[in-house]
Order: C-alpha cells, then structure tokens, then sequence
C-alpha cells in the first residue's frame, strides 16, 4: 500500500544536508478507509450534505493521526474544492477539536461557494440523451385530462 506520511513540526534547515532519523512506534487501529468513513458520516450528519471525505495523510507529530481532507461539491459543478481536513487519532479513531474544525470548515466553504457559477438548468435535451428508434405514445406537450382522476377517492 502506497502511503503519504506527513511529518508535523519537524524543523529544517532551508539548505544543505538534512539528516532526519525518525524512531517512532505506535500502532495503526484505524485504517485511513475508516478514518474517511468517519469524516464523511460526520460531515454528513453533522456540517453539510454538500462535502465529503478524501483519502488521508498518515500526520506524525505529537500525535500520529489521520488527516483526512473535506471537498466541498455542487451538483452542477462537482468537486469545488478543498475546504479542510479533520485529523483522526490512528488508535482510537477519535476526531480531534470537531467544533474548531466544523467553523472552519463552513468559513472556508462559504467563501468557496461564491465563487462558483449559478445553477442554470438546462433548457433543452441533449440529443444523445434521447432513446433511439422509440416512437412515442402521445404528441409531445401536456397530458390530456385531469391527474386527479387517476386517484382512488377518499370517503
């Protein structure tokens, strides 16, 4: 499995040699497929229907945690972009500072938001959408008839 590790407050010289040990023993509990479940169901339920969760970074600092990554969507556009990320402890799965993150999040979402185009419905059916070789049943327009006569009435 190919993994990102990102390493958190780590101090380094702007040029020259760089030698970096790194020693550290923990153990993963939590896969990062579970981690972003995590997220996205806390998005879900709790920010917005309109993000979801990416695959994480493994994050080595004073915690190892997942950092999972929140894209904003619309449904004409699709992906918008980047709005955040919520940090996962690899052994618990507990997510760190939810409130903290949620503000943020919406913040950065709502300055996002005005960015993207309107919604503009489509006035016209693309031909390729259209079923082929089908003739249809009644001319095209308004049905003919009243569609409360196709219900049962109720004494």
């Amino acid at each position: 499995m190919a993994l990102t590790v990102l390493l958190d407050d780590y101090t380094l010289p702007n040029c020259g040699v760089v030698e970096l040990q790194l020693n550290r023993c923990f153990e993963i509990k939590v896969t990062a497929e579970q981690a972003r479940r995590l997220v996205k169901g806390w998005l879900l339920d709790q920010v917005s229907y309109m993000m979801t969760a990416k695959m994480p970074t493994l994050v080595i600092g004073a915690s190892v945690v997942w950092r999972v990554p929140v894209i904003l969507t619309a449904t004409h556009v699709g992906h918008v972009g980047v709005v955040g990320a919520v940090d996962v402890d690899v052994e618990t799965g507990a997510m760190n500072d939810l409130s903290v993150c949620k503000e943020a999040i919406l913040a950065q979402a709502h300055q996002l938001a005005a960015t993207i185009p309107p919604y503009q419905p489509r006035t016209t059916i693309p031909q390729e959408w259209l079923a082929k070789g089908r003739t249809s049943t009644h001319p095209a327009g308004q049905p003919v008839g009243n569609p409360l006569d196709l219900l049962p009435a109720v004494e």
